[in-house]
């Protein structure tokens, strides 16, 4: 159910998508000015003067901060200071700022993001005083119910309803059995990027060599392994459950050969270890491990200290896909911005993993991910409504804005931090114009000059 999962996990966190900038006019980012200077005023719309949304359009705010394990912020108390009056970093900036629209009246799903780094109004802004920040300090300083606010009014749609993860939530959700991690294409310095953090062994391997097979010792007494040779020989293999299921650790208690097709066999010996023999007599090794019914065969590249490892598709648990979408700069020409494309790559991700769920996994999973976020406004109710339509949109493209557009934005130094200066008045047109009429659009690098931060 592959729209489902984007309802819920378009967090991460963080999936800034972008804009065609084709002639678009780009007068305004490329204006000359200082850097170190405050920003020009912003002009947003007030909250009683926003419409309600369209007939059948849902807004949904999913958000996600910077913060493995979090402390929820409670509601009604003023902003977090240290001994000084300083600003404190205490409950977590919201890194990843992404609204979910789903519109079941013109059958249309809508992702738009918002740059972390955005210059805003503050909540605390007057009448006669503009006070300006940036965006993802303001659920640390003023709550969720602010930020949902305060990014209604710069773009003009009333948004009421958030969902707020940490990343241990988030990798929580993506090594959740139903999903079983994703698979991703990792470039050279991507793979180099990851062994030099040390991912944990087995999380990140090879995908041409990677299986995971679920099974009900139960139900079914054989686990149907479809296996392809480096030779591209396909191979298949039907392996008894009773191997594993009779050992506490997973592990055959002598080592035991399965026979497979076109005269292969597969070895499983006592220690993990792993061998698929061809009928050539060449072999392939690898390991496997068995654990809540599940049997995983690994004979591909690990990345754990193994920068050398081949380009190409890998399968990924939690943890290293939320190392893997945190990656800043993984080489020279890299961008910040990168980083987005990367969660987006995981969404899609585990986007496909879902393609094929019922309503009722669908549901299950909604279940799941209210026990994994740390704060939200939504019931259960809402959760299953959502679901359910995005269920029922299952079939539809998603359609992508990002906040801002290149033509919209521009590098600024204001109050000793560097931020983004954006362009409210055009982007808030352009977004309501994306709401209402199909506006596909794809992925393109996006770079601010001078970007320092």
């Amino acid at each position: 159910m592959r729209r489902f999962l984007v309802l819920f996990l378009a967090l991460v966190l963080l999936i800034p998508c972008f804009v065609s900038a084709e002639d678009a006019d780009d007068s305004w980012a490329k204006k000359r000015l200082p850097k170190e200077r405050l920003p020009e005023e912003i002009k947003i719309v007030p909250w009683d003067e926003i419409p309600s949304p369209s007939l059948g359009q849902h807004h949904y705010l999913l958000l996600c901060i910077d913060q493995w394990k979090s402390k929820p912020r409670p509601d009604g108390i003023e902003p977090p200071t240290d001994g000084n009056g300083n600003r404190r970093d205490y409950f977590g900036n919201t890194d990843g700022i992404v609204i979910l629209t789903l519109d079941t009246a013109a059958r249309r799903i809508m992702l738009a993001s918002i740059v972390r780094d955005a210059t805003i109004l503050k909540p605390n802004t007057t009448d006669t005083k503009q006070y300006y920040g940036r965006i993802n300090y303001v659920y640390n300083d003023y709550g969720p119910e602010a930020l949902c606010k305060l990014i209604s009014e710069h773009l003009g749609i009333k948004i009421e309803k958030y969902i707020l993860f940490n990343f241990s939530q988030i990798q929580d959700i993506i090594d959740l059995e139903s999903l079983d991690g994703v698979y991703v294409d990792l470039n050279r310095n991507e793979i180099a990027y990851l062994a030099r953090f040390a991912v944990p062994k087995r999380t990140v391997i090879k995908a041409d060599g990677y299986y995971a097979l679920k099974g009900d010792p139960q139900k079914d007494e054989y686990l149907k392994l479809h296996y392809t040779a480096k030779n591209h020989q396909a191979l298949d293999f039907s392996i008894p459950f009773s191997l594993f299921t009779q050992t506490d650790n997973g592990m055959v208690t002598e080592t035991a050969t399965v026979a497979g097709t076109s005269g292969s066999s597969i070895v499983f010996e006592k220690n993990g270890g792993l061998q698929i023999i061809l009928a050539d007599g060449s072999k392939e090794k690898g390991s496997y491990g068995f654990e809540h019914n599940r049997l995983e065969v690994m004979t591909g590249d690990d990345v754990h200290l193994n920068n050398r490892a081949e380009v190409g598709t890998y399968h990924m648990k939690g943890h290293s896909a939320l190392l893997y979408m945190r990656i800043r700069k993984s080489s020279r020409g890299d961008t910040d911005f990168m980083r987005t494309q990367r969660v987006r790559n995981v969404l899609s991700a585990l986007a496909d993993e879902c393609r094929s769920f019922t309503l009722d996994q669908a549901n299950d999973l909604a279940n799941s991910i209210m026990q994994h976020n740390d704060k939200t406004n939504m019931t259960l109710k809402d959760m299953t409504d959502a679901a359910s339509w995005a269920y029922d949109l299952r079939d539809c493209t998603i359609e992508e804005f990002r906040v801002p557009p290149q033509e919209d934005v521009r590098s600024i130094t204001f109050a000793q931090m560097s931020a983004l200066e954006i362009n409210w008045s055009s982007v808030r047109k352009k977004y309501n114009e994306f709401l209402d009429h199909t506006t596909l659009v794809r992925d393109t690098d996006f770079v601010v000059v001078d970007d320092d931060d």
